[in-house]
């Protein structure tokens, strides 16, 4: 996506769209490539896999891969009688 497709998508301008990038390449997690006068971005899901396991790890949470995380259940249209 670009920069101006992602803004559109949240109440910021297109300039803060693209100094959060400029963050987010900085730290390595998004890909850029400028196709005309356009920026393309990809998230790079390798890098965000490893620094979400590092994070978990920090809590002693003995993870390998994120496919060791459970999926936490969630009911919906359920009230509590408690």
């Amino acid at each position: 996506m670009t920069a101006g497709e992602l803004s559109a998508q949240f109440d910021v301008s297109k300039p803060t769209m693209s100094a959060h990038f400029a963050v987010l390449r900085e730290a390595n997690l998004v890909a850029s490539e400028k196709q005309g006068k356009q920026v393309i971005y990809q998230l790079k899901i390798s890098v965000l896999e490893e620094a979400l396991l590092g994070f978990a790890q920090t809590f002693g949470w003995e993870l390998k891969t994120v496919d060791d995380v459970a999926p936490i259940p969630v009911k919906t249209g359920e009230q509590s009688n408690e």
